[in-house]
């Protein structure tokens, strides 16, 4: 195993920069992470993936070999790298995280990590600590990865020197920008989007923002993996979303013209994991089994099915609701310039949950496979009559929690009013943007403030406009408008500039002004059918 991911980079003796490019090639890592993929080392590591699923892994890693320092190191690399590669935008390629990152802690707390490895092997032992979505292990991280860069470049031959400064110094950035989100955010934001989790305050403005960095870019989401979800989600009525019923994947089957009763169906997940109910990665890891491949692909081509890839890919590619079926390319090309940075993840629960705009492409399955009877268990919240026009006026505290309940509110009227997927998006980050800047930036002192929002929507017109009233300090009319100079080097500041300068492409029209010591911005903008 060390031989197939070191390769003939095995001791500082090793660290060329030949070996580290064809390594990193090889990881996919750094610059080489969107290089064309290496089909013989995904072949490898998809082998022993599924073997793990089949024996469970502490089977697996019964033989006493993984036991011993060089077992244990491979064994680490094979739970923190491998489900990256084969499992990449979905769940599944972050589910060994805890573990691995305990398995790091202990070594670096017993000292194993110095005196048992060398510079070369060290480094994969601090990598599992920077995948932690832990603030203690960050500081272990920041702290070991420090130390390893110094040794790095001071064990390298001279001749080397440079080639390992680089190196070095380029791990520890990645490793302040993974422990720099994790103290803003308490998570890593770009992985939202594959875990299914809604953005929080702040995090829209950090992936969309040009520093973003660009490993957070490697594993956009699966369309795949969340389209089969929502397939199976609809022939059952009401299951819980993180269990799969045996009925709903029998119903499927039967959708799909596929014997539930067959001996190679996958049906037999079940039995081997005890219960008439799986958690639906569990499920998605079996799907991808070999033996299941056809079962797949018929799957996959189901009307309904497709449908739903076409409309997840559409939300997560860049102007993706103009593009035809067949320009809707996955793979694509580079996530950083085809992905949408900040994907609409409420958008995407809701679609996949049958919650969201009814979509011509999505099919509906017959109502034979339905598990509950029923001809459509979905009630598109879209679908209610829209009224001619119609008002949203809140008032909040200038404390960030109060977002949670503005984006409800938000999210409530856009419903009624039938916003299109992306101008949803947009409205819900603009609000966002301009109530974060308000609550950081606009007051000096510590005391309650009272902000007001009203919304007011024209159907007829499709027209919304959007006022935000607060009592703050004023704001210079340049900030409006994000121009990136000389002067803008201190980060904070690109970050504030850059949050309004979204707000500005996003609207139609923004007016300002201050009044009785009060500011008052106005924002005017066009909503699609």
């Amino acid at each position: 195993m060390l031989d197939f991911w070191l390769g003939p980079l095995r001791t500082a003796a090793d660290t060329s920069r030949k070996n580290w490019q064809e390594g990193m090639l090889r990881w996919r890592m750094g610059p080489f992470a969107r290089s064309t993929e290496n089909l013989h080392a995904l072949r490898a590591q998809r082998e022993w993936c599924e073997q793990m699923h089949r024996e469970g892994t502490d089977r697996f890693f019964r033989d006493p070999v993984w036991d011993t320092p060089t077992g244990w190191l491979a064994k680490l690399i094979v739970l923190d790298q491998f489900p990256r590669s084969v499992y990449r935008g979905t769940a599944l390629a972050y589910a060994n995280d805890a573990v691995t990152a305990a398995m790091a802690v202990q070594a670096c707390k017993a000292g194993r990590d110095i005196s048992q490895y060398n510079i070369v092997e060290r480094f994969w032992i601090y990598v599992p600590l920077a995948h932690a979505e832990d603030l203690t292990v960050q500081e272990l991280s920041m702290e070991r990865f420090g130390r390893w860069s110094a040794e790095l470049i001071a064990e390298a031959p001279p001749e080397r020197r440079r080639t390992n400064q680089f190196v070095g110094w380029s791990i520890i950035k990645g490793v302040i920008e993974h422990s720099e989100a994790l103290l803003l955010f308490g998570r890593f934001p770009h992985r939202n989007a594959a875990m299914q989790r809604p953005h929080r305050g702040g995090e829209p403005r950090y992936l969309a923002d040009a520093m973003r960095p660009l490993w957070s870019f490697t594993q956009p989401p699966n369309p795949d993996y969340f389209a089969l979800l929502g397939a199976l989600l609809r022939v059952e009525d009401g299951p819980d979303t993180n269990r799969i019923t045996r009925k709903a994947l029998a119903a499927l089957l039967r959708a799909a013209e596929l014997s539930p009763e067959d001996p190679a169906s996958p049906m037999d997940v079940f039995d081997r994991a005890g219960g008439d109910t799986v958690s639906w990665p569990l499920l998605y890891r079996h799907l991808l089994l070999p033996e299941h491949a056809r079962t797949l692909d018929i799957l996959r081509t189901m009307p309904p099915v497709a449908g739903l890839t076409a409309a997840v890919k559409r939300l997560f590619l860049k102007n993706g609701a103009s593009l035809s079926v067949e320009e809707l390319v996955w793979p694509p090309r580079s996530a950083r310039h085809s992905v949408e940075p900040a994907i609409d993840v409420a958008a995407l629960n809701a679609l996949v949950h049958g919650d969201g705009p009814a979509d011509a492409t999505a099919g509906d399955f017959p109502e034979s496979s339905r598990t509950d009877g029923a001809v459509d268990g979905r009630e598109p919240s879209l679908d209610r009559p829209p009224g001619s026009a119609g008002s949203l006026s809140l008032t909040i505290l200038n404390d960030s929690s109060e977002l949670e309940r503005v984006a409800a509110a938000v999210d409530d009227f856009a419903d009624l009013h039938r916003f299109p997927q992306q101008d949803r998006f947009q409205v819900q980050l603009c609000i966002e943007e301009m109530l974060m800047y308000i609550v950081e930036h606009g007051y000096d002192d510590a005391g309650a403030h009272r902000i007001e929002i009203r919304l007011d929507m024209n159907d007829e017109r499709r027209s919304l406009a959007i006022r935000v009233v607060d009592d703050g300090r004023e704001l210079e009319p340049e900030s409006l408008v994000f121009q990136p100079g000389p002067d803008t080097i201190q980060e904070e500041t690109v970050v504030e500039g850059l949050g309004l300068h979204l707000v500005r492409t996003y609207v139609d029209d923004l007016r300002y002004r201050r009044e009785d010591g009060r500011n008052h911005l106005s924002l005017s903008k066009r909503i699609g059918n």
